[in-house]
């Protein structure tokens, strides 16, 4: 008995064992492009994958089917979603997002522990980047969107199954290029990734085209159909090959396929396609990683900062040109303040933008120092002892505050709160780092605006000037450079504008190394209206 309960429970530990250790769970995916026939291995593996979905406006957008794998949710109000699981392809995490009315998008990047996504999601119709249009599926159509043609000939379109489809084709197309701030979040895919793990796309453009019929069914190209498609070359580069690759995305992995090419004619690309998933026109290239890592306060991780690149120089294909700007990819630092950056190495010039909490940083780079490196950024807005100024009015109109955020600290030495004017440029003269410039003056009813005349800053040394809280110091101007020590004040009036001038060397700070302050910054200094006049 003992024996057979043994037996028993040794077989037990196996089969689980074989079931962890099960690599491929097949699903039929018919958005395989490159085989329609084979299924695509999909494994979920565990991923802390988090996001939230916005629309084109940067709402956050409910509603939105999630699906990765077998995993599925739907975003509430807040667009956000989660889960514990990811499908991946070749180890690499697969989602994808529906919604009635907008264009499905799949994004996709190599798999990590913690994984956070953003996709803005575009709604369908007409306007500078959509078009929306029906036409007879026995006649031939051209539809034209952003310099981007596809000519369809009469008798094209197929149902799901292959078979032929006769009646009304209603056509939705997506133009991911020129000019749209959204474009690196509508990307399919989202890091351009192709076949070979080394290497990416570099598109001169992106389309996504939906054919459905009346009901709003799916419709395709008729097999063995081919298609023209055209690509405007981009304007401004120096030279353009006589041909670039086509490329279409794979849905189902995630990855873009060289499928094809399209040759130079005047000034578009024109080659043929067979079916539609996501195109693109453009080249390949060979990639470097580049690791990322942001910190805040304190050296501790700052979470959740967005990272974005693009390219500063024009690279011989014109890539990224004034008519096609837009960020390449955008990556978001993981609970460490990590990132991993995909970097095409053949880039001459390029820039690293980093946006946390509302401070934004950048660094550029150049070929010879672009990839296997680690790139630092420290944000230290709101950090105590880094201090921002901002120039904001008085209570009165011979009045002016400077705001300190957060609050001026304590010297380490004296245990006083500086006033904020001895951080600003020429400290050692009476106007302490402050631009006057005078819009009237008058004294004793004479005009005398066309003199070069400055107010006095009085009461610039009282602790008083403080509010309670340490975040607000007033300062008052006075006209009394006209007064006589023998006699009474004299009328005479000022107007004009004041702002700071800058932030002085830390050198000049005082107490200098010994104080709290460990950087400031010039915040808000637009010109002050100020009027003063003898009391």
């Amino acid at each position: 008995m003992r024996t057979v309960l043994k037996i028993s429970i040794l077989m037990a530990i196996l089969m689980i064992a074989f079931t962890g250790c099960s690599k491929d769970t097949p699903v039929d995916n018919p958005d395989n492009p490159s085989n329609p026939e084979t299924p695509v291995n999909v494994v979920m593996q565990n991923v802390a994958l988090t996001g939230l979905v916005k629309d084109a406006s940067g709402n956050p957008l409910s509603g939105v089917k999630v699906t990765t794998g077998t995993a599925n949710a739907t975003t509430g109000s807040d667009g956000k979603f989660s889960f514990t699981q990811a499908g991946t392809v070749d180890d690499r995490a697969v989602i994808k997002f529906e919604k009635s009315g907008y264009f499905t998008l799949t994004r996709s990047g190599d798999k990590e522990d913690e994984m956070y996504m953003n996709p803005v999601m575009y709604r369908k119709g007409n306007d500078s980047i959509t078009l929306q249009t029906s036409f007879d599926a026995s006649a031939a159509k051209t539809l034209q969107l952003g310099g981007v043609k596809i000519d369809l000939p009469a008798g094209c379109m197929a149902k799901a199954d292959g078979s032929a489809y006769s009646g009304t084709v209603r056509a939705d197309v997506l133009n991911l290029g020129s000019g749209n701030a959204n474009t690196a979040l509508m990307i399919p895919g989202g890091d351009l990734a192709t076949d070979k793990s080394d290497e990416m796309m570099l598109p001169i453009g992106m389309v996504d085209v939906i054919f459905t019929d009346n009901a709003g069914n799916l419709l395709k190209i008729k097999d063995k159909t081919d298609v023209k498609m055209s690509w405007p070359a981009p304007s401004g580069a120096t030279s353009l090959p006589s041909s670039i690759s086509l490329w279409t995305f794979d849905e189902a992995r995630g990855i873009w396929l060289e499928e094809g090419s399209a040759m130079l004619q005047g000034n578009v690309y024109t080659g043929t396609v067979s079916h539609f998933t996501p195109k693109g026109a453009g080249k390949r290239s060979k990639t470097a990683i580049m690791q990322i890592h942001a910190t805040e306060c304190d050296n501790k991780p700052a979470a959740g900062a967005k990272v974005t690149f693009y390219d500063v120089d024009d690279d011989g294909l014109g890539i990224l040109d004034n008519e096609y700007k837009f960020l390449y990819e955008t990556y978001f630092t993981n609970s460490a303040g990590d990132c991993s950056v995909k970097v095409p190495i053949n880039w001459k010039y390029w820039t690293v933008y980093v946006s946390y909490k509302g401070e934004n940083q950048r660094q550029e780079f150049t070929q010879g120092n672009m990839g296997g490196q680690g790139v630092y950024f420290k944000f230290e807005n709101g950090c105590n002892g880094n201090l921002t100024f901002n120039l904001k009015p008085g209570p009165t109109s011979d009045s002016f505050i400077i705001e300190c955020v957060p609050a001026m600290p304590v010297s380490k030495t004296s245990k006083q709160r500086f006033n904020p004017s001895l951080y600003l440029l020429d400290p050692s003269e009476a106007y302490v780092g402050f631009i006057f410039k005078t819009t009237e003056c008058t004294f004793m009813g004479l005009d005398y605006t066309p003199y070069p005349v400055t107010p006095i800053i009085i009461n610039i040394d009282d602790d008083k000037n403080w509010n309670n809280d340490f975040t607000e110091y007033k300062y008052v101007i006075s006209t009394e450079w006209y007064y006589d020590s023998l006699i009474s004040p004299l009328q005479s009036t000022w107007s004009g504008t004041v702002q700071m001038e800058g932030i002085a060397p830390f050198s000049s700070w005082p107490e200098k190394t010994e104080q709290s302050i460990k950087s400031i910054k010039i915040g808000s200094n637009n010109p002050l209206s100020l009027h003063a006049e003898t009391k």
